[in-house]
């Protein structure tokens, strides 16, 4: 009886002892996530910008939230990067105040940037986001975010900047006209396979009204030559009309506007010229 009660004392003594030990370890420290989440990039072509956004907590490690950067690295993910601060006090381009949310609507332009968004660009950008709490500083993966559809481009435009109206046949039967060429050329950095028209659109200053009804004016790269559009030569981005001036043409000053539209239905930025009928 004896032993028995011995070996239930030694039994007892061993599983007190290691509670005691495994109550006296350390808790393991809780891992606190890391500060920086939802980063997002948009392109605002038109306005030759684009935006960068991030959800930065405004505590982390027990430490307040200094400042928040983005470390732009344009197109190329190996480029040193462009340092810009951005901001949550709904100014420079930043939507809402105090959401936590920073955000900036950053120039496309090397006044700015070393790391510009070329004109051909077509494949990513790099960035990453880059919160400092005191002496602690956090930054996120690098993100490659996809450019998508880029806006065509209209680039030299040939027109002659005054005409003279013929004068009227002496048969009525008959109507004088004169023909010239108008030309564009435009790009895609989606390839000349993504537009879908050149056109422009004719305004009669002093009238004060839209020519052909409003209707667009399509120039065409076909290479159908003087026997049709007037383009010399088919799928070289140059984009051509021969156009009629009649003895009927109203004489004044016009505006020319042209635009490029590609297959996504968005539109190069509008290029006016002014040509005089006399």
């Amino acid at each position: 009886m004896v032993k028995k009660m011995n070996r239930r004392s030694i039994l007892f003594l061993v599983v007190c002892a290691s509670l005691a030990f495994y109550s006296c370890e350390e808790p393991s420290a809780k891992l606190e996530s890391k500060p920086i989440s939802d980063v997002n990039f948009n392109y605002l072509q038109s306005s030759k910008k684009f935006f960068v956004s991030a959800l930065v907590n405004s505590r982390y490690m027990d430490s307040a939230l200094d400042s928040v950067e983005v470390l732009w690295r344009g197109t190329n993910q190996q480029n040193t990067g462009d340092t810009l601060k951005l901001y949550d006090d709904g100014k420079f381009g930043d939507i809402i105040a105090n959401d936590n949310i920073f955000s900036r609507r950053i120039p496309n332009s090397n006044t700015i940037l070393a790391n510009v968004i070329p004109a051909s660009a077509k494949d990513s950008v790099f960035l990453s986001i880059r919160s400092i709490y005191k002496n602690r500083i956090v930054e996120s993966e690098l993100n490659p975010f996809i450019l998508g559809n880029i806006h065509p481009k209209i680039g030299a435009i040939v027109i002659p900047s005054s005409v003279d109206r013929p004068s009227s046949n002496a048969d009525p039967n008959i109507v004088n006209t004169i023909k010239f060429s108008v030309t564009a050329s435009v790009s895609d950095a989606n390839g000349l396979d993504d537009i879908k028209r050149v056109f422009f659109r004719s305004y009669h200053v002093g009238l004060d009204s839209v020519m052909n009804n409003g209707n667009p004016i399509l120039l065409l790269d076909d290479g159908s030559g003087s026997s049709g559009s007037g383009d010399l030569q088919k799928g070289d981005g140059t984009y051509s009309r021969t156009i009629s001036i009649s003895e009927n043409a109203l004489v004044g000053t016009y505006h020319w506007t042209f635009e490029a539209q590609d297959l996504s239905n968005a539109y190069s930025d509008t290029v006016k010229r002014q040509i005089i009928v006399k």
